[in-house]
């Protein structure tokens, strides 16, 4: 049996962790690789570096498992920007470059309230884009904190002592960590707090508490006052996300603190967003008038699509806050419930998956074979022939929005499954029959199925053909 092995692994100038391996050292670098992803959840593509004792202990990179020992130090570097690269590791001009110049800019405004300018010159105001990151990203204190965690964190690896924190110091790392988690959630729940306590004294072990069962208990409780008190300070200044639930905006029998709270149930990043810079709700009110009359104009589907992308915020905040029955609604919005065939989201997806394989210098005519409803009976015998594959009829003289007669799956000549909806459905269920009945994929589409399993699904995603990780970082930027 092997032995155990223990490794510390350097994920940022000022992240080292401890590494486990209770059944020794994996056969290649390659897996060795893939288990420290696996194990501290790292987002990216990475290589790794060991101490070489020819150069003076300096690091080199990794390419014979044999040069690993144990208690060894290995230093993981990114090749493609992933979540868990802190800002400890982002180099001081690009952090520089990232400043805010105006001296205007208050401390709460983050990332979902932040200043765009548009190409008009006119100033916009952006919403959130993400959800809630699976490793929350620690970011920078000031420059004072960070010389003063760097030390401690010198001090805890050297003989395990911790910081007790001033509290000025702690009310700042309390501050920024606020701001940093106003960017995904404004109501954060305990499992999140905990997160990111726990990323917290990951990046700074010195911070880590003494008797507290998973050594960061305080900083979570700390840290829930933190964010009650932040949204305070956001409803005053009137943002929007808090201010529903502000007392004046109860109903009379709802007059208490707890009652009809108004946040994010399903992982919406854009629950209740601020009106747009220079936008009011009387403003946006005229613009979704005009919009009533401009869904009645023929081809006017891109000023239709502006006009209801400008009122996004203002027709959220009425749905969140009014809760108007859907037949008074529709009326007031005619255009959310307008369906373009020709621009539909089972075209642009069927498109889009024949277009990767003509990407990918594969046949797609391989993988969809595309009939007629008056040559499906004679289209049988072709059928019988496919190893693999999806067949869509299609009605005589059909345009290119209308939805196919029927869309299938045959595997080995026998049509395993019928009338699914649409393309991109049939396929995700192609997909999954290769993984239930055991099956290679077909060898004259292998990237493009290499492409749904690796990059769309995520699974096995760390090891990839040198052909689809062009496309994966093309994708990236």
């Amino acid at each position: 049996m092997a032995r155990p092995v223990k490794l510390r692994v350097i994920l940022a100038d000022d992240d080292a962790r401890k590494l486990i391996l209770p059944e020794g050292l994996p056969s290649s670098t390659e897996d060795l690789a893939q288990k420290i992803t696996e194990m501290f959840q790292l987002d990216g593509d990475i290589r790794l570096q060991y101490q070489d004792d020819d150069f003076g202990g300096e690091f080199v990179n990794l390419t014979t498992i044999t040069d690993v020992q144990d208690k060894g130090t290995l230093k993981v570097i990114f090749k493609t920007t992933g979540q868990n690269q802190t800002a400890a590791s982002t180099p001081a001009c690009l952090m520089l470059c990232q400043a805010d110049d105006s001296a205007s800019v208050s401390s709460f405004e983050t990332d979902d309230t932040v200043l765009l300018s548009s190409p008009d010159g006119s100033v916009q105001s952006t919403s959130r884009s993400a959800p809630w990151p699976l490793v929350f990203p620690i970011p920078r204190f000031s420059y004072d904190s960070e010389i003063i965690l760097q030390q401690a964190n010198a001090e805890f690896h050297e003989n395990r002592t911790r910081l007790s924190p001033s509290p000025k110091l702690k009310s700042h790392i309390l501050e920024v960590l606020a701001e940093e988690i106003i960017k995904y959630k404004a109501y954060p729940t305990d499992l999140d707090l905990n997160t990111v306590a726990e990323a917290l004294i990951n990046k700074h072990p010195c911070l880590r508490e003494q008797g507290s069962y998973n050594g960061c208990y305080g900083w979570k409780i700390s840290l829930k006052y933190k964010m009650a008190n932040f949204r305070t300070k956001l409803r005053s200044v009137g943002c929007s996300e808090v201010s529903i639930n502000s007392m004046k905006n109860k109903r009379q029998d709802q007059y208490h603190a707890a009652s009809n709270i108004k946040k994010p149930r399903r992982a919406e990043v854009n629950y209740c967003p601020q009106h747009p810079k220079g936008e009011t709700s009387e403003s946006l009110e005229r613009e979704r008038v005009d919009l009533l009359a401009a869904i009645k104009k023929r081809n006017n589907d891109k000023v239709v699509k502006e006009k209801m992308e400008r009122t996004f915020s203002y027709r959220r905040q009425e749905v969140v806050q009014e809760k108007p029955m859907i037949a008074e609604f529709k009326s007031r919005w005619p255009a959310l419930f307008n369906v373009d065939e020709n621009n539909s989201i089972d075209m642009r997806r069927e498109c889009i998956l024949k277009a990767l394989c003509v990407y990918l210098n594969e046949d797609h005519a391989q993988l969809f074979k595309e009939y007629n409803d008056c040559d499906w009976v004679n289209a049988k015998e072709a059928i019988a022939q496919m190893v693999m594959g999806i067949y869509i009829v299609r009605s005589e003289g059909h345009q290119p929005g209308d939805k196919p007669v029927d869309v299938g799956i045959v595997i080995e000549g026998t049509e395993v499954l019928c009338s699914l909806k649409n393309v991109a459905v049939s396929v995700a269920m192609l997909f999954g029959l290769t993984y239930a009945l055991n099956l290679s994929y077909p060898r004259e589409l292998k990237a493009t199925f290499e492409v749904i399993q690796k990059v769309f699904f995520n699974l096995d995603g760390q090891k990839l053909s040198p052909k689809v990780q062009a496309l994966k970082n093309k994708m990236l930027e």
